[in-house]
């Protein structure tokens, strides 16, 4: 008897390190961040070859870039996803003073670029402190809603929710940018929705921001005109934006099966950022309806991984900040590829782990680290429980 327990004991042992390696990671989100990541790499240099040739005298420049930004989002992603997300919670606030300052520094001393200032210059690479923000206001907002759970069905107890994400845009609006605030609101808002505030008082918010967005849209001549013309395609499509016109031409030379990688004739100065904000129509013109559905797709799969990591999170806190890295990285995809169909106004947005890398590529690829060390947990917490 005392050999079968024995026995029994070790094979329960093993079954457990067997359960806990087998579900340590959620594979499935690791292989669709490698292939949009790989996805990503291959049309950056498609759309750019040309571009850098001629204006850089090198064909490699956007690349080689691009390639080093992929290699540090990789070595980010690791490190997070081995890094206990719990810990992140006890990190909040040196975080938001962290993106703070970097905000705050940014608009005073940073590198200008078409009349804004969002970057710090770091050689021949440069920093984007609003990506970082995302990021740091996302794990807040995770914090903010654990701990204070049972008042966020009253509108007092979401004050302090807003009023970090207000500051946070009202930071980033002064470089300026509007895309990047609207992103945030968006996701704290669906964020709070989903933590348990009443859906009323989410209306309320959301109404009382139009304005301010009005606002920003008549203080800037250049956006105005670009409203003006997003409101003017949607009845008349000839009437769009240099832009958006260039774009869904880009699109329609696709056709169903695309004109084949690296012969896209949009990408030769016709389309501003090829490489970057307006990637997605260099991916329809080359790939065609066949290949944008399929990056669609995968996008919509990611944010399904993403929901059953939150849904089934050992803490709410996991929950929530698996939650508003999902939303944080689906949401600037559909932005991004509803501004390139024409669907949205036209704002500069890149499109998640596909367009020419920088921060955004690093962050996104750490939030990701984070979703699989929630995942990690979930798996053993769940393995314990003896539902695998």
């Amino acid at each position: 008897m005392t050999s079968q327990r024995r026995k029994g004991r070790v094979m329960g042992l093993m079954k457990g390190k067997k359960n806990d390696a087998t579900y340590s990671t959620d594979f499935t989100l690791l292989l669709l961040t490698a292939i949009l990541v790989t996805f990503g790499t291959i049309m950056v240099f498609s759309s750019s070859v040309i571009m850098a040739e001629i204006r850089f005298q090198t064909p490699y420049i956007f690349i080689i870039k691009h390639v080093i930004w992929v290699a540090a989002g990789a070595v980010a992603m690791f490190a997070f996803s081995r890094y206990d997300y719990r810990k992140l919670q006890e990190l909040t606030r040196p975080l938001i003073i962290t993106a703070v300052t970097l905000l705050v520094l940014v608009v005073i001393i940073g590198s200008e670029k078409g009349g804004a200032k969002r970057w710090f210059k770091l050689g021949p690479m440069s920093f984007q402190p609003s990506e970082f923000a995302k990021l740091a206001l996302v794990i807040a907002m995770a914090d903010f809603m654990d701990r204070k759970k049972s008042r966020l069905n009253k509108m007092k107890g979401l004050l302090p929710a807003l009023g970090l994400a207000g500051l946070f845009c009202f930071l980033i609006s002064l470089e300026p940018d509007l895309g990047t605030p609207v992103i945030m609101v968006a996701v704290t808002v669906a964020m709070l929705f989903v933590a348990g505030a009443r859906l009323g008082h989410l209306l309320l918010i959301g109404i009382s921001f139009v304005p301010l967005v009005a606002l920003e849209i008549l203080r800037k001549p250049y956006r105005l005109a670009r409203m003006k013309a997003y409101l003017q395609s949607v009845g008349d499509i000839s009437s769009s934006s240099y832009q958006l016109d260039q774009s869904i031409l880009a699109l329609g030379n696709g056709g169903f099966f695309g004109r084949g990688l690296a012969h896209s004739q949009m990408k030769l100065f016709y389309l501003p950022e090829p490489h970057t904000d307006f990637i997605f129509p260099i991916i329809g013109e080359e790939t065609g309806f066949i290949g944008t559905i399929i990056l669609i797709v995968l996008f919509i799969i990611f944010a399904w991984r993403g929901w059953m990591i939150s849904k089934n999170s050992p803490d709410f806190f996991g929950g929530m900040l698996a939650m508003g890295i999902t939303l944080l990285i689906t949401t600037q995809a559909v932005f991004n590829m509803g501004v390139a169909t024409g669907l949205l106004p036209t704002k500069g947005l890149p499109l998640p782990f596909v367009s020419f890398g920088g921060t955004a590529l690093v962050i996104n690829m750490a939030g990701v680290g984070i979703l699989l060390n929630v995942s990690r947990h979930m798996k053993k917490h769940q393995a314990k429980k003896g539902n695998y």
